[in-house]
């Protein structure tokens, strides 16, 4: 009888549901739009900038996706010069900031220091149907008078070889570059290109990247630095790097010290690749060590202080097959900890010597690989 009771509680329970939620496809679009009318940009701000719109939503109440598009004034949105999804997704506003704006303007054909009207509209997206909004919002944008460039080189007489190295900064993101290098006493200046047209850059008034062809003073250092350029702020940070060490994940136990080589490269040869194995003494396994250890990461010192350098994603290191492309060895920089940004190496890499490099910029990544395997 119970189990009868509880079955005919469910239907009644299933019923109830069904009669309360109907699923209706249909959806309507935003039809006002509110945002900033005039924004001078300044790409030292913090401020944040918000275009928002109202109207239109489910016919059922639930969710609707959105997404903002940006094109110039005679523009129809058919090829917008940007797009990029609402907040979380289904939140009616966009929130940026001036770096993000200014890269919009830049894409739009504003040049530095010119001013131009954009405009803004929004699409709406549920169960795979999208429609467009009818009206849309409009902004004027004044670019800042200095260019952030695409590229960047390092010159100067303190650069590498005697100043005949001239090479070029890894960028990382819009208006920031990464260069790692020997600095001499000397002096450096930073360029767009190497023509003779190029935009040049040095240190100006209160330390602060300015356009000028007039190189600024450096001291030497007895360790690699890395340079980091940010256009965004106009600063420039010099930063030690004391030692890179490539480490086994479980144990911390060295495999390699890497030796900056010049050019960005750092190496090690006739490094001996010895998993760590219960079976191994010699390889110094924990007792509580139940698998074989081939994962690994490298460690290095900038500034005093230890940072993981490791694996980008957030899967399980996974041994690579003979055929990953180099982003599979990209490094990024982490916080160190134990358990995460781990690789696997290759099987065929137990028990031989090979080579191990970094180079901080091969097609504008910064990776590691193997070589000269015996």
């Amino acid at each position: 009888m119970k189990k009868i009771y509880l079955y005919l509680l469910g239907l009644i329970l299933l019923a109830s549901c069904q009669e309360s939620y109907d699923f209706d496809p249909g959806f309507t679009v935003p039809t006002t739009f509110e945002g900033p009318s005039a924004v001078q940009i300044d790409l030292t701000s913090s401020q944040n900038l918000v275009f928002k719109w109202e109207g239109g939503g489910a016919n059922d109440g639930g969710i609707v996706l959105y997404s903002v598009l940006f094109d110039v004034a005679g523009g129809n949105f058919s090829d917008p010069v940007y797009t990029m999804t609402s907040d979380l997704g289904a939140h009616p506003q966009v929130t940026l900031n001036h770096v993000t704006l200014n890269k919009i303007a830049r894409l739009a054909g504003l040049k530095t220091g010119e001013t131009k009207e954009l405009k803004w509209t929004v699409t709406a997206s549920k169960g795979g149907v999208l429609k467009q909004a009818e009206g849309n919002g409009t902004v004027t944008i004044t670019r800042p008078s200095e260019e952030i460039p695409e590229r960047m080189y390092l010159t100067g007489t303190a650069t590498e070889n005697g100043g005949t190295d001239q090479r070029e900064f890894r960028q990382v993101s819009d208006g920031v570059f990464v260069i790692f290098t020997n600095l001499s006493a000397g002096n450096l200046l930073f360029a767009d290109a190497l023509t003779e047209d190029a935009v040049h850059y040095t240190m100006g008034d209160n330390n602060r990247l300015a356009e000028g062809t007039t190189p600024f003073t450096v001291t030497a250092y007895d360790t690699p630095v890395r340079l980091t350029v940010n256009f965004n702020t106009k600063e420039m940070k010099t930063e030690k790097i004391s030692g890179v060490r490539m480490i086994w994940g479980a144990t911390f136990g060295v495999i390699a010290q890497m030796n900056y080589q010049g050019g960005g490269i750092f190496k090690a040869d006739d490094v001996y690749v010895l998993f760590v194995d219960q079976s191994r003494p010699e390889t110094n396994p924990p007792g509580w060590l139940s698998w074989t250890e081939e994962r690994y990461y490298f460690i290095a010192t900038i500034e005093g202080s230890d940072y993981c350098w490791g694996r980008n994603d957030g899967i399980s290191a996974e041994r690579p097959s003979d055929n990953e492309p180099l982003r599979f060895y990209e490094l990024g920089e982490f916080g160190w900890s134990q358990w995460d940004h781990l690789w696997k190496m290759s099987g065929k890499l137990d028990t031989k010597y090979c080579t191990v490099t970094i180079d901080t910029n091969l097609e504008g990544m910064m990776v590691h690989q193997f070589s000269n395997i015996r």
